[in-house]
């Protein structure tokens, strides 16, 4: 995907057309689906311009499934488009193909890489303008104080939290299963976290991924009596290593 995404630049370049400072229209922001533009970052690109003039283009896509429409979108260089408005110079643009609303959350990431690379949690505010899981997901982030990957792995219904799971947020693919029985999940998590809290995130992972594998496993789980039994046994949650096994056997034998 890298290399269509940098040829297709590539050609674009060749075709790159100037829009006049003083033109009727214009390009349109992808507010939600692109990072919200810094003021502070607009003047610093006007003060270089003034300095350095143009040195390369801003990239736009025409396409209609954003708002019904076909528009040109800006895709990558919105405050550099800013800074040429507010020195008032003539802006110049490439186009480039995008064909659906997946390749285009990708484009976006992969050009703003050059200056500072997408976090997990820009992923989500993207997909969130296109995918209602992610809506949800980045709702319950707000209200859970638990890992992104480890509350997607809970949400999804596979209790997954390593790269696997970063991969799918990333593209586009999570998906919010059985969303009432998960969230009742995230409160035990909670709940068991208060009690034997651990040490560094890795544990954290280890310990929620097989505290939800063991709930999932347990038809007869009962939440009120697990918890009882875990601040009776508390020493030996908080001494437990990541042997394998080892946290999930000793949940089986609280007693």
């Amino acid at each position: 995907m890298k290399k269509v995404i940098v040829n297709t630049y590539t050609q674009a370049l060749k075709g790159m057309k100037w829009l006049k400072s003083d033109a009727n229209s214009a390009f349109y922001y992808l507010a939600g689906i692109n990072r919200p533009i810094s003021p502070g970052q607009v003047s610093k690109l006007a003060a270089s311009l003034g300095k350095m003039g143009i040195i390369r283009p801003i990239v736009v896509a025409e396409i209609s499934f954003v708002n019904g429409k076909k528009c040109k979108f800006i895709v990558d260089g919105q405050h550099l488009f800013n800074a040429l408005i507010r020195n008032g110079m003539d802006i110049p643009y490439v186009t480039i193909d995008i064909n659906d609303k997946k390749q285009l959350v990708e484009t976006i990431a992969l050009l703003n890489a050059s200056s500072k690379s997408w976090t997990l949690f820009d992923y989500i505010t993207a997909w969130s303008s296109l995918n209602d899981s992610y809506v949800k997901l980045n709702h319950y982030y707000q209200v859970y104080d638990i890992e992104l990957s480890i509350l997607a792995g809970v949400l999804s219904n596979n209790g997954s939290s390593g790269s696997n799971m970063t991969k799918k947020i990333k593209d586009g693919l999570f998906e919010l299963i059985d969303e009432k029985e998960n969230v009742k999940i995230l409160d035990y998590i909670t709940d068991v976290l208060k009690v034997v809290p651990r040490m560094n995130r890795y544990e954290n992972k280890y310990t929620c991924n097989e505290f939800y594998k063991f709930v999932r496993g347990n038809n007869s789980y009962n939440h009120e009596t697990f918890m009882a039994l875990l601040k009776k046994n508390k020493s030996k949650f908080i001494l437990a290593t990541q042997g394998e096994g080892k946290l999930s056997d000793l949940f089986k034998k609280l007693k």
